[in-house]
């Protein structure tokens, strides 16, 4: 007789209630049970496909290994199909997961429609996920509604109708070379010309999320031209205009200057040279000096300068830039002694950019860049961004003796002389900004010991009123809100002008061909003197001290 199988002795039966029972009656030579052998009874019976409870075989393998024991055990169920939707918090998107039948009835459009309906989903509903997710049977989170998303107006534009506008910088040719000496050319614009239009900020794209609720979008910024513009002049017809576009018109002729929301324009005048018979020559504008200017002379503007010949001891003073074509040629009766300042009878000082063939005992100041084409010699450099001398890659390029002070780059074919002079290269700093820094610290020193001050006598007033004649408590009062208005707004300056008072992250002194004995290295506040001939390389900082490689 064959000895009996689980399946013989293990039955499984679906209720009334859609419970599937497992059932054993105990008998004698009980065949052995393992998982495997419960798995395929469940399949050979046709029930595998309804939803087993957790741990529920393990429970009935266990029940089943007892001796001499029947039992009736609940160990699954019918199960229909279900749907879960999760609406984001922001309501702009939902998901739907499929939990797929056991034995029961699928899940029908119907029912997840009714699903959705209830989560007060309205709108963004995508049924095409919806029907794919069907027939494929699951879903794990799949997005079936999307909101709208507002989209935000674009803020008021403008746009410069002068195509050759541009930043003044060094021009670079079809060969990717720059010359250092050539800022760009001149430009002039005549009365009536359109600089600038304005096209007016719009109000952006209402959005919807997926309950229907509208989102209002934020309107873009409305930006006007800025106050203040000279020899300008808005045109009063382009008012008017059906796409509220207005246009900004040149008032006089003359060089046209990109400003921020808007643009000025700069009368320009030209002399043949600055000498004697033209005097000194103090002008609202930029100045265009085809020839030299002369030993004595001053120049002042508050545009560009363009010297096409050579600067004698004279004095150049620009709020733009200036390009001078030859060299400035100076005199210092101290200039072999870097340890104290001289007094120079050239001085060339920019808001911009300096250009110049060369510069001998000359002080030079740029709030850009300075560029020199050939040699500095015995000058005082100070840059707040770098300062170059001769052009990159090529021999020529020397600076000997004085001191050269950049706030990121110094770059040279040759530093120092044979001979040993002392010639000093400073990088990392920025002297403007410690003396704006010094006046402030003084300033707001000041201002706090005068608030205090105020305070006790308001309070000994307080205690005192018979001591209040003329108004003198009200006066009080007034100056201690000017004060507290101006404590913050200094404070606020003196964190400004510390932040943009750090060294930058790379600061470097490129030497392209020869480093002479006698030279002084700073960059932040390491020092190096150089007591040795070297070749051509880079004075950088690694590790918090300055090194000198060979590696551009």
């Amino acid at each position: 007789m064959n000895e009996p199988s689980p399946n013989d002795v293990l039955t499984f039966k679906l209720n009334d209630d859609g419970k599937l029972l497992a059932i054993f009656e105990a008998c004698e030579n009980k065949p052995a049970l393992d998982m495997e052998a419960i798995k395929e009874a469940l399949l050979k019976q046709g029930v595998a496909n309804l939803f087993i409870f957790e741990n529920a075989l393990t429970h009935l393998l266990k029940q089943y290994n007892n001796p001499n024991q029947g039992f009736v055990l609940e160990i699954g169920e019918r199960r229909n199909g279900e749907c879960i939707i999760k609406v984001d918090p922001v309501k702009m998107s939902a998901s739907l997961t499929l939990v797929p039948p056991y034995g029961g009835n699928p899940l029908t459009l119907e029912q997840i429609q009714l699903a959705i309906k209830g989560k007060g989903i309205i709108r963004g509903i995508l049924n095409n996920e919806i029907l794919a997710a069907l027939k494929e049977g699951r879903a794990s989170e799949r997005i079936i509604a999307k909101g709208l998303e507002s989209v935000k107006g674009t803020d008021a534009r403008f746009q410069s109708l002068i195509p050759q506008i541009r930043e003044r910088k060094p021009q670079v040719d079809q060969h990717g070379v720059a010359d250092f000496r050539d800022l760009g050319d001149l430009i002039v614009v005549k009365q009536g010309d359109p600089l600038m239009c304005r096209t007016p900020p719009t109000a952006g794209k209402k959005g919807w999320d997926i309950t229907g609720l509208i989102l209002s979008p934020q309107p873009g910024q409305d930006i006007q031209y800025a106050s203040g513009l000279t020899g300008v002049e808005l045109d009063l017809e382009s008012e008017g205009d059906a796409d509220n576009i207005s246009l900004l018109l040149a008032a006089i002729t003359g060089q046209p200057k990109l400003v921020s929301n808007g643009v000025i324009v700069e009368p320009t005048i030209n002399l043949p040279l600055v000498d004697l018979s033209t005097g000194n020559v103090n002008f609202d504008g930029t100045i265009n000096i085809k020839g030299d200017v002369k030993d004595g002379m001053k120049v002042y503007a508050t545009g560009d300068v363009f010297i096409g010949g050579t600067v004698e001891a004279a004095e150049i003073v620009a709020d733009g830039n200036i390009v001078i074509k030859g060299g400035v040629i100076g005199h210092s009766e101290l200039s072999g002694d870097t340890n104290v300042a001289p007094t120079f009878n050239a001085r060339v000082i920019s808001k911009g950019s300096i250009s110049a063939r060369f510069a001998e005992n000359v002080c030079m100041e740029a709030n850009m860049d300075i560029l020199i084409t050939e040699f500095s010699m015995h000058n005082y450099l100070t840059s707040l961004n770098r300062i170059v001398v001769g052009k990159p890659g090529a021999k020529k390029g020397r600076i000997i003796g004085g001191l050269t002070c950049a706030s990121n780059l110094v770059r040279t074919a040759t530093l120092g002389t044979k001979s040993g002079l002392i010639t000093k290269v400073r990088v990392g700093f920025n002297p403007f900004l410690q003396v704006q820094f010094d006046k402030l610290t003084l300033e707001i020193e000041a201002v706090e010991k005068e608030l205090e001050n105020i305070k006790k006598i308001i309070a000994f007033i307080g205690l005192h009123p018979e001591k209040d004649k003329d108004g003198l408590l009200n006066k009080l009062l007034h100056t201690r809100e000017q004060f507290e208005v101006d404590c913050p707004r200094l404070h606020a300056e003196h964190l400004k002008v510390q932040s943009q008072m750090t060294l930058p992250e790379k600061v470097q002194i490129i030497v392209e061909e020869a480093v002479h004995a006698g030279t002084e290295i700073q960059l932040g506040n390491a020092i190096c003197k150089n007591n040795q001939e070297r070749g051509k390389g880079v004075f950088q900082i690694i590790d918090g001290a300055i090194s000198f490689g060979s590696v551009f």
